[in-house]
């Protein structure tokens, strides 16, 4: 099993969702983040889908995902040739000052910004590359989490051959 990212270009119109994340339950395929936005061309969106299986497996959703009407364009992103990234928020109990200054070190370390604190508890926003923040939120476990939102991956390809443009 292995993470694949596919970016779509799809036409704006309601249900376009649904029919989309109907294609992978119908397959057994479960996506492990997806995020929807407009773009630069009026009347479509960009799609970024995660999921985990095997290169078989991401060749038939492939070929799914052309097939349906209202996808312009599809092209899998491999790791080296995109930016992936996540958005972090989450909120982490500090009970004293020292831990309160041990979590915004931490922070510091791995480029979080601090959004707010309170007395008891510190929110964190962390914006990276997934691996990242997934090794960020294990360290703050340590001290509690009370609670954790992640955007899910947003990717774009390097240059003409790794990106989707129409």
């Amino acid at each position: 099993m292995q993470t694949h990212i596919i970016s779509l270009l799809v036409e704006d119109h309601p249900g376009v969702l649904t029919r989309m994340s109907g294609m992978f339950t119908m397959r057994g395929i479960n996506i492990t983040s997806l995020t929807v936005s407009p773009c630069e061309k009026e009347g479509l969106s960009r799609m970024t889908v995660a999921i985990d299986g095997s290169e078989q497996e991401l060749e038939q959703v492939r070929k799914q995902l052309s097939n349906l009407i209202e996808v312009v364009k599809v092209v899998d992103l491999k790791e080296d040739e995109a930016i992936v990234r996540d958005l972090c928020l989450m909120k982490v109990h500090v009970k004293d000052s020292n831990a309160r200054s041990e979590v915004m070190q931490l922070a510091e370390s791995y480029g979080a910004k601090i959004a707010d604190a309170m007395l008891d508890s510190v929110i964190l926003e962390l914006t990276g590359e997934p691996k990242k923040i997934d090794r960020f939120v294990e360290l703050m476990k340590h001290f509690g989490i009370k609670q954790l939102f992640r955007t899910g991956v947003t990717a774009i390809g390097r240059g003409v051959a790794g990106g989707i443009e129409r």
